[in-house]
């Protein structure tokens, strides 16, 4: 009892307050009596044998989903600072990253790592699992900000599309022909993707991170062509030569999808209330 007492401080508080049950003899046997609901058996027996010191009964490796039941024990008894764990979790984590890498969309097994991340203060995992699923659902905050970022970016970009005064980057005698193809190329895309009318608002229900990415790329073949200003063979401009303009509206979507994202990180345990110190992971 006194080796469990000093792993947790949930068994301190347990056995030693009068005002929990457990802390009282049983008359009928004279022992102290906790009651464990609902734990996977195998991973409660796994620590109780830590805390016996029955080193031989605990396994050298155990499997993703076995270290996060493990996990979920040691966050409610509280054995995050507990010295008896640092051997067996620091080798079951070196496995683990071996063995299991970390998934790069939404998946159990990434719920899992979060898990595991988290309790054992795995700094590097824990931003990398958290921002696959910022991507893909919804940390909310995080993910809206993006969001929010790339819809009135699209609706910037069609503003000014759309503006007589638009001018062309690239060559301005073309310029009524290049804002009339974009503004119309992109207001197509934007009503397909459902950008348009009405426009999404936070919190963008049934819209995904990783969703407006893969669409990104949709627009890499919006492209029109016009009548060459270049000299040809024999010296004077080849009219009827065509080329295609160089004004592209997939690299402009592109460009406001990639800064949307580019300040999507994972959270850090900073970011976490009540934030533990304790690493196993090192």
């Amino acid at each position: 009892m006194w080796t469990r007492l000093l792993a947790s401080p949930w068994f301190r508080r347990t056995l030693t307050r009068k005002e929990f049950a457990e802390s009282l003899r049983d008359p009928s046997d004279g022992r102290y009596h906790i009651q464990a609901n609902d734990w996977d058996e195998e991973a409660l027996l796994i620590l109780l044998n830590i805390f016996h010191v029955r080193t031989r009964r605990v396994p050298a490796t155990v499997s993703l989903e076995m270290l996060a039941k493990i996990a979920v024990l040691v966050d409610y008894y509280e054995l995050e600072n507990a010295e008896v764990m640092e051997r067996d979790t620091k080798d079951w984590i070196a496995n683990v990253r071996r063995s299991v890498a970390i998934p790069s969309s939404y998946c159990r097994d990434l719920m899992l790592w979060i898990c595991i991340s988290r309790v054992f203060c795995m700094r590097e995992e824990f931003e990398k699992t958290t921002a696959v699923a910022i991507k893909e659902t919804s940390i909310e905050r995080s993910r809206c900000n993006a969001l929010e970022h790339i819809i009135s970016e699209l609706h910037r970009l069609l503003g000014a599309y759309r503006d007589i005064s638009y001018s062309c980057p690239n060559n301005s005698s073309y310029s009524f022909q290049c804002g009339a193809f974009l503004f119309g190329a992109l207001m197509k895309y934007m009503e397909r993707w459902g950008y348009l009318s009405p426009r999404p608002e936070s919190p963008f229900m049934g819209i995904s991170l990783n969703a407006i990415c893969n669409r990104s790329g949709m627009a890499e073949n919006t492209r029109w062509w016009h009548k060459s200003g270049r000299h040809g063979y024999y010296g004077g401009y080849d009219h009827d030569r065509a080329e295609v303009h160089s004004c592209s509206l997939n690299s402009r979507i592109e460009g406001v999808v990639q800064d949307a994202m580019a300040n999507v990180k994972g959270l850090k345990f900073q970011d976490l209330p009540e934030n533990s110190q304790a690493s196993f992971a090192n």
